[in-house]
């Protein structure tokens, strides 16, 4: 048999001949693990017995469909064969329930279906062929069909009977445990995915490839730790060699180190959620709580441009207490495996913490366990064992095995278990250590250019800012001020032009009232403090405050402003002295020593911490005041970081959400493209839901989250600013320019530029959206240009590159097409259908994981299926979010479909009484309800024989 994949290159071919030989290291434990199994082993032994006359059964009825065909009766004999005892008795649920289906879907072209299935079963002879086939029968039913997955799976069925060929069988599911070690491409069509399970079968135990098809469908019935292959080690040596080549802030050597450095990023991450999987239940009967499991990020930072990494860790949360939430890890690493206890990731700012739990656990450290170094991310080695000392950094106290001591041992899984039974004491300990410090882990320069190419600057509105500096520059020049402006003045105090000085409402209230003396004493204040002699301390001091009654007293933040201004050979563009972004965290973050408060008066201590942070910053960008400011601001935002960079938080939330994982990694993509999403599909089908999960992946503080509900009276000034009535300290009413929720949330993000801002915004599609979003539009596709809003004519407004925008829409209300072309197209828009998609079998994955009738979503299917059939689309379908619900028994999915779900229907198929029958619950209970029983049952014990 001429069984041939496309020829890669040379190369290619090497390196895919040394990845196949790493994977069989670990195939080969998974192997061992199951031949240990004595319940398994004696089952297949049972039905290989009976394989032989189930093959030649199935290869006459086969031959028969080939010759004659005739989907029904094809599906009786396939019914019939497969309730006979054997090895393909997870065929059941095939022919009983989703076949019926395929063919009612196809009504009106059964012929076509018969001639496609009839060409399909034919044994292929290439992976071309089993290629095309699996695409004809796709073709043949259509991208609206029930479940295509199992197209593969039951051609592949109908294959392996043919016992002169070797094709194994693809089970819904089957290849999940390579998919998530990295073995398997990724966004792989059914067909490719059925290929790929093929030639890894084939390479794990050629010649019968149905053999690892049962050693992966034993490791899915009984998930236990299987160990590490032998040739791992080898990968994180390959990966460590790549990693050396990889320079900050510029990237790999070359294209190909880099996308190889990708490939085993992967792999290590697949490993790492695979041990996770299958030690979690152990771990939680060894320690007696609730474990929480965390994903690994494939690079050794959050950014994109960071590197690869070249370890491999699983880590489990123990449940957190004040003191963080320390952590069970299993490190697999270039030159040896640890397990142990890692302190509790509070950010890059807990540094003292570590160094005080550090010294506590130097002076008690149990017998048997040691201190392991863990060296900095962009080490190609991160672990070095210490023994009973700590040399400072993450606290880390466990067992070191180096290599090749853990590899190759399906019985390291009891190791691991002993290791964190002894090391559980010291759990109290590490939650109990609470004190924080700050700090700087890499040297300015290094972090300057990961800066400059990350975040990046100088950007465009960097630019403006620095030109709007030279405009205020101008009026503040002494002849200027011999003719005071206060409107100019007031643009330069007010607005966010060369940085924000914040509210000062008593200031602004002083201003309104001053008459013509009172501006010229004002223009007198400001030119002595900005062009006067003597020590700038002192004239500092004088302006904030005035010894005569008559002047005006100015804030701090507008003096320093006012300086920075006219004097940027000096004054940093930073106007507080404490606060969030202020002088003294800037210090802290730069390691910068300031004077003690107290010895100081205001103007001199603004002076000397100003001074400090130039001397610092003045060398890395010379000439720069906002550069260095905005440095310094990304240093801070670096340093207080909500997300911990070990984990892969798009990964926990596609587990939370029992979504694929490669749907939230789309959806951040397409985010990433435009900037702004929408999700659409009828109501109950969790857009909402999946918005806010998916928001507190990509940002996990609140603070940076927003969320809103359109309306048909949602107004441009309710979204983004306009004017509101208020009452003055007199009592009369006044009217202020009052920033809305994006207002807000853009001035955040600008703030903080390197980390995401997200914005929700529901039902997007129920306001008049041109009205709402009026000239913003412009700014949604175009992120580095500036308009002139309709309250901002003489000051610019850009939307930050790190806004994003989330909307959801029901389909159900209104089209999509009905919204404004204009806004649609700067949206990548999402559907969110029940059935196809990444919500296809949602409600089963749901019910099935918290133990509810899985059959409810067999039902369901079913009366989507006849819906989309009588109101001719998909828009009106019934929603997976009515039934999720952790107590639905009988009685509760009554209620739930009579006034939740009937009404829904009952709007659709107004004066249609007939068929409005057809859809109470008792006509659907007696419809669907046997039919959808069965097939769970069936399918739930598909899943527990294996296939």
């Amino acid at each position: 048999m001429d069984v041939h994949a496309p020829q890669p290159d040379e190369a290619e071919a090497a390196q895919r001949r040394l990845d196949l030989a790493r994977w069989a290291s670990t195939f080969d434990l998974m192997r061992a693990r199951a031949e240990a199994d004595p319940v398994f082993v004696g089952s297949w032994h049972q039905l290989d017995a009976l394989a032989p006359v189930r093959c030649g059964e199935a290869r006459e009825f086969i031959a028969d469909m080939m010759r004659s065909p005739d989907v029904d009766l094809f599906t009786s004999r396939l019914e019939e064969w497969a309730a006979r005892p054997g090895p393909y008795s997870a065929a059941v649920s095939l022919a009983r329930h989703w076949l019926p289906r395929v063919v009612a879907h196809c009504e009106g072209r059964r012929s076509e279906l018969e001639a496609a299935l009839a060409w399909a079963l034919h044994t292929p002879t290439s992976y071309d062929e089993a290629t095309a086939a699996i695409r004809l029968v796709e073709e043949t039913v259509g991208g609206a069909g029930p479940d295509l997955s199992r197209i593969p799976s039951l051609l592949s069925l109908m294959w392996a009977t043919d016992t002169e060929a070797d094709w194994p069988i693809l089970w819904p599911g089957g290849s999940d445990t390579f998919q998530t070690l990295g073995w398997m491409g990724r966004h792989l069509t059914h067909a490719e995915r059925y290929v790929a399970f093929v030639d890894l079968a084939r390479a794990f135990a050629p010649g019968q490839s149905h053999i690892a098809q049962r050693v992966v469908s034993h490791l899915g019935d009984d998930p236990s730790f299987v160990g590490f292959g032998e040739a791992l080690p080898a990968l994180t040596e390959e990966a460590a060699r790549l990693h050396a080549t990889y320079t900050p802030g510029v990237g790999y050597a070359a294209a190909e180190d880099e996308a190889r450095a990708a490939s085993l990023a992967l792999q290590l991450r697949g490993h790492a959620a695979l041990v996770a999987r299958t030690l979690h239940k152990a771990l939680e009967r060894v320690t007696g709580v609730d474990l929480a499991e965390t994903s690994l990020q494939t690079r050794t930072e959050t950014t994109a441009r960071a590197a690869y990494r070249c370890d491999s860790h699983t880590t489990w949360l123990l449940p957190a207490s004040s003191g963080g939430a320390p952590g069970i890890r299993v490190w697999l690493t270039r030159s040896g495996i640890a397990v142990g206890l890692v302190s509790g990731w509070e950010g890059a700012s807990s540094s003292a913490r570590h160094e005080a739990l550090g010294t506590r656990l130097d002076d008690d450290l149990p017998e048997g366990l040691e201190f392991i170094h863990v060296a900095p991310s962009s080490s190609s080695d991160r672990l070095r064992p210490t023994g009973d000392t700590y040399e400072g950094g993450d606290v880390f106290v466990g067992c070191w095995f180096p290599h090749p001591k853990g590899v190759g041992r399906i019985d390291f899984g009891d190791e691991i278990e002993e290791t964190v039974r002894r090391l559980m004491p010291l759990v109290d300990m590490m939650r109990g250590a609470d004190t924080r410090g700050a700090g700087v882990d890499e040297e300015l320069a290094v972090a300057l250019r990961t800066f400059l190419a990350e975040r990046p600057y100088p950007a465009e509105r960097d630019q403006w800012h620095i030109e709007r500096r030279r405009e205020f520059a101008a009026s503040l020049e002494p002849e200027a001020l011999a003719a005071f402006d206060l409107t100019t003045f007031r643009r330069i105090i007010a607005g966010g032009a060369y940085g924000s000085t914040g509210t000062h409402s008593v200031l602004d209230a002083r201003l309104a009232a001053l008459d013509a003396q009172g501006l010229e004493n004002l223009s007198r204040t400001l030119t002595h403090l900005l062009w006067g002699e003597g020590d700038d301390a002192d004239r500092i001091d004088a302006a904030l405050a005035p010894t005569n009654s008559d002047d005006v007293a100015l804030d701090e933040s507008v003096v320093m402003k006012l300086l920075a201004i006219a004097h940027p050979h000096r004054y940093l563009p930073v106007y507080a002295m404490a606060g969030r972004d202020g002088k003294v965290a800037m210090a802290q973050a730069l390691d910068v020593s300031l004077p003690r408060r107290r010895e100081l008066s205001r103007g001199r201590l603004h002076v000397l911490a100003g001074d400090r942070l130039r001397a610092k910053l003045e060398p890395l960008l010379p000439a720069d005041p906002w550069g260095q400011a905005q440095f310094a601001h990304w240093l801070l935002r670096t340093g207080e970081s909500s997300i911990d960079p070990e984990r892969d938080l798009l990964a926990e939330a596609a587990a939370d959400l029992l979504v694929d994982e490669e749907f939230v990694r789309e959806i951040d993509g397409l985010l990433k493209d435009k900037k702004q999403v929408i999700f659409y599909g009828p109501p109950g089908t969790g857009k909402t839901f999946m918005a806010q999960r998916f928001a507190a992946a990509l940002q996990p503080d609140p603070a940076k989250r927003a969320i809103v509900q359109f309306h048909p009276s949602t107004s441009y000034e309710d979204f983004f600013e306009g004017y509101r009535p208020r009452l003055d300290a007199g009592g009369a009413m006044v009217y202020e320019l009052r920033k809305g929720p994006l207002a807000l949330l853009a001035e955040a993000a600008e703030t903080d530029p390197t980390t995401p801002h997200v914005m929700i915004i529901d039902e997007i599609n129920r306001a008049n959206l041109p009205r709402v979003f009026g000239e913003l539009l412009f700014l949604l596709e175009y992120r580095s240009h500036s308009v002139m809003t309709s309250y901002r004519p003489d000051e610019g407004f850009q939307l930050p590159a790190n806004l994003y925008f989330i909307g959801t829409m029901n389909t159900a209300d209104r089209s999509i097409a009905l919204v404004d072309a204009a806004l649609r197209r700067r949206f990548h828009c999402l559907p969110f259908m029940p059935h196809e998609g990444p919500m296809e079998g949602l409600l089963a994955r749901w019910l099935a994981k918290n133990d509810g009738p899985v059959w409810v979503a067999g039902l369901v299917d079913r009366v989507n299926d006849e819906l989309r059939q009588i109101l001719r689309g998909p828009h009106l379908q019934i929603g997976h979010s009515h039934f999720m619900s952790t107590d639905l028994d009988d009685e509760k999915l009554r209620r739930v479909w009579q006034y939740g779900i009937y009404p829904f229907i009952e709007d659709q198929l107004y004066g249609r009484e007939d068929v409005l029958a057809t859809f109470t619950w008792d006509a659907v209970e007696a419809r669907h309800s046997e039919a959808a029983r069965a097939e769970a049952a069936s399918d739930s014990a598909t899943a527990r024989d294996g296939g």
